[in-house]
This record gives structure tokens, C-alpha cells and sequence, in this order.
């Protein structure tokens, strides 16, 4: 079920979050903006990028915020003050991309440089530059228990790394035929989706070595994103048709008609931790609300 989307008035929406309390729907422009996503309020917004802000990331204690924008730095804020805790520089291209590991202890951003980048969840200071892509890095996503990560490239392959060392686990897993925009691990460890350019999303299993990939083809255009919801039971899939497709990830089949009432691009979706509500982010300018029973 649709509900009223959420308007800013400043122009396209690029990312969405929420808290993992769910009580905080974060949502990017050139700033962030913070709603509450049961009224559809503001709460506040946080200003310090001079350009789009592609990714934002809350920690898993709900208490620091991060994102990664277009003027080639990440930031790291502290959300009860909203006080900017440590800009994080070191890539020398634009940043696509930032995700905090559900442990808590690694703080990871995506750029264009062709570099994954490794910051102190606390203190911002950074850690590691990693090197593996051919081209630029567009996303990255943690696996559930933190041991691995996932990054989504303009090679159009998927790279998976170890955690705790940085080194890439096993080849790249190949099977788009154009640029992989982003990367999510399903909560149950058992999947691994992309989004693509080729207008298909790929759907990995993990519990087989390599992994197999299915292609989810349902969109008539670029995949943008694609989000599990928290049972793992859903995959949403966005794309430049202006749609978001729900799959069963067990099937790799469609359930029920593409969800629609964006009139631009979907860029990004993210499900609420109850897995209630998902919010689209869409260049139509506005974030789009739809609630399941």
C-alpha cells in the first residue's frame, strides 16, 4: 500500500536509511534529512557536503551516521548533537558509497577512484585502502556477521572480501553485462543481490561455492537497487523505469505487479527494521512510503 510520499522541496532524492530502532527515516539531497517515518515529519537535516550525497549508513547502536557524496569525502556524525564527529578524506574521486558492518567495528565507503576505503566506526580515522576493481567502486554492503563484504562495480563484476584482513575472497563473481551498481546481503546470510546496468538484478547463493547467480529480469531499464527486507523473505529491486519490483528470493520469481507511483528514476530503496514500511528514493524528488501488513 502506497502512502503519502515525503517532500523536501530541494530537489532529487538520491539514498534512504532507517535507524535500526526505526524510529528515523534518513533521506539525502545535498543534505541529510531526517523524518519520522510513522507521520511523515521532519526531525532535522545535517549540512557539511558541498555536493549530492549518494549513500548514508546508520551504525547498529543507532548513534553515528554516515554518508558519502559527490564532493569526494565521506563524514561520520553524531547523531544526538548532530555534530560532525570527523570528515573522512582520502579518496581523491567522489563517493558513491558507505556502509557500516553489523558488528559495529568497520566502517567501509565505495568511490569512484576504483578504491574501498576502511575507517574507525568511532573516530573516522581511516584504516585501509583496498584495490581490486578495474574501474570505479560504486557500492559496498556487509555480510550479516561481519566477516565479509561485498562491493558492486563498473567492471561488472562483485567482489567479496575479508573483513579482517582486506584480502578478496576468491575471484570476482561475474555474470552482468554492464556496471553493478549495488550490492546487499540477505539478512539470513543465504543470498547476495545486484543491481545492474543491464537491466537485470542478480540474485547469488551463498551456500554454494562459487556462488550461482540468477537473473532477476523484470525492469525494462537500468537496475538501480536492490534491498532485502529483515526475514530475507522479500528483495526489492529499483530501476530508471521508475518501478520497484518485489521478489521472493527462495523462488527468484516476482511477487505481485511492479510498485508504482514514482514519475522519474527510483535510485535507492531501503526497508524499515520491522519490515513494515520500505522508502524508495526517487528523482522525481520525493521519497516514496510503501506499507505491508
Amino acid at each position: 500500500m502506497a502512502l503519502p510520499p515525503l517532500d523536501a522541496g530541494t530537489g532529487p532524492v538520491w539514498a534512504t536509511a532507517f535507524s535500526p530502532d526505526g524510529r528515523l527515516l534518513a533521506t539525502t539531497d545535498d543534505a541529510v534529512r531526517l523524518w519520522d517515518p510513522m507521520t511523515g515529519a521532519p526531525v532535522t537535516f545535517l549540512t557539511g557536503h558541498t555536493n549530492i550525497i549518494w549513500g548514508v549508513a546508520f551504525s547498529p547502536d543507532g548513534t553515528r551516521l554516515a554518508t558519502a557524496s559527490h564532493d569526494g569525502t565521506g563524514q561520520l556524525w553524531e547523531l544526538a548533537t548532530g555534530r560532525l564527529v570527523a570528515p573522512l578524506i582520502g579518496h581523491t574521486d567522489m563517493v558513491w558509497g558507505v556502509a557500516f558492518s553489523p558488528d559495529g567495528r568497520h566502517l567501509a565507503t565505495a568511490g569512484q577512484d576504483g578504491t574501498v576505503r576502511l575507517w574507525h566506526p568511532g573516530t573516522g580515522h581511516p584504516v585501509a585502502a583496498l584495490s581490486g576493481h578495474a574501474g570505479p567502486v560504486y557500492q559496498v554492503a556487509f555480510s550479516p556477521d561481519s566477516r565479509m563484504f561485498a562491493t558492486a562495480g563498473q567492471d561488472r563484476s562483485v567482489r567479496l572480501w575479508d573483513s579482517t584482513n582486506g584480502r578478496l575472497v576468491g575471484p570476482p563473481l561475474v555474470g552482468h553485462g554492464d556496471r553493478v551498481n549495488e550490492v546487499a546481503f540477505s539478512p539470513d546470510g543465504r543470498f547476495l543481490a545486484s543491481a545492474s546496468a543491464d537491466h537485470t538484478a542478480g540474485l547469488w547463493t551463498l551456500t554454494t561455492w562459487p556462488p550461482p547467480c540468477r537473473l532477476l529480469r523484470g525492469h525494462v531499464d537500468t537496475v538501480e537497487g536492490v534491498t532485502f527486507s529483515p526475514d530475507s523473505r522479500r528483495l526489492a529491486t529499483t530501476g530508471h523505469d521508475g518501478s520497484v519490483q518485489l521478489w521472493d528470493p527462495a523462488t527468484a520469481l516476482p511477487i505481485g505487479d511492479p510498485l508504482l507511483g514514482h514519475a522519474d528514476l527510483v535510485y535507492r530503496a531501503s526497508f524499515s527494521p520491522d519490515g513494515h514500511l520500505l522508502a524508495t528514493a526517487s528523482r522525481d524528488e520525493t521519497t516514496g512510503l510503501w506499507a505491508f501488513l
